[in-house]
């Protein structure tokens, strides 16, 4: 089974993409975060180094090699260049690495998308055994019942999920207070859906939506209302927010289009690209 618990990397990810900017093909896992601290970068796991594992998930550093794939270059650029774009990227990521079409690869991204939808519906910010119970009510989503997945996801996961949201612009927390030992305490925290996000992570959600209904590139896709709520669940965006976006969106990428004969289609005419954005 893949792994179902969320890692919490966002605190470490800056040190990981630098080491693998200006230190490529190092020999250890161990050895990248021991180069990333004495720089002055936070590793949260000099061991592991799970921020690795989570770039390699999202196919922006060859693990094995400990170095950038073409697509993790680009994403360095964009990290670069449009930070708040980057990070709005990284959940895109995040939230569309799992699909249904192969649902028992990628859980950790599965439970990120329950996570969100979660907060996203119900605009609230749980307890995180309530998070816990939800995610092993919602299992069957995976096509088998797997009985360890309630140990498996844990308060841990619910916290990991939560670092990859926390640093979003527009933010969808606000109150997050801090613990005597400088950790993240969202006891009083509250939830709220984006008013905008990146025109990059609008397009990611569009392409998602087609790609979980199995509509090539070229095709016309229906924005019917659900479809519109699964984009505006993907960005944590105010649904009032879906056609201000839109339109951005458009304006920003020649390849989509949209056609409205009664109903909206839109028309993603080739594979989003991360130095699109």
């Amino acid at each position: 089974m893949s792994r179902i618990h969320i890692l919490k990397g966002f605190s470490g990810i800056e040190g990981a993409l630098w080491v693998l900017k200006f230190y490529p093909g190092l020999p250890s896992r161990q050895e990248m975060a021991r180069t990333a601290t004495q720089n002055g970068y936070v590793v949260t796991n000099k061991r592991d180094y799970d921020i690795l594992q989570v770039l390699g998930e999202w196919e922006l550093a060859d693990v094995e090699k400990r170095q950038f794939t073409s697509r993790g270059k680009e994403f360095y650029s964009l990290w670069e260049m449009k930070r708040d774009v980057a990070i709005d990227v990284l959940h895109g990521l995040q939230y569309s690495l799992w699909t249904e079409h192969a649902p028992d690869q990628n859980l950790a991204s599965w439970a990120y998308q329950r996570v969100c939808n979660y907060l996203w519906e119900y605009h609230i910010l749980p307890k995180p055994q309530d998070l816990i119970t939800y995610i092993y009510d919602n299992r069957e989503d995976l096509g088998v019942i797997r009985g360890d997945i309630a140990n498996a996801f844990s308060s841990k996961s619910v916290n990991g999920a939560y670092d990859w949201m926390l640093p979003l612009s527009p933010p969808v927390f606000s109150g997050v207070g801090e613990t005597a030992t400088g950790r993240r305490n969202f006891t009083k925290a509250v939830f709220t859906r984006r008013s905008y996000c990146s025109a990059a992570l609008f397009l990611m959600g569009l392409d998602w939506v087609a790609r979980e209904a199995k509509i090539k590139f070229g095709e016309p896709v229906e924005i019917n209302d659900m479809r519109r709520t699964q984009v505006c669940c993907f960005c944590l965006l105010e649904e009032s927010g879906f056609d201000f976006m839109l339109n951005e969106t458009l304006r920003r990428f020649a390849f989509l289009s949209v056609e409205q004969i009664g109903r909206l289609f839109i028309i993603i005419n080739r594979t989003p690209k991360i130095a699109d954005f």
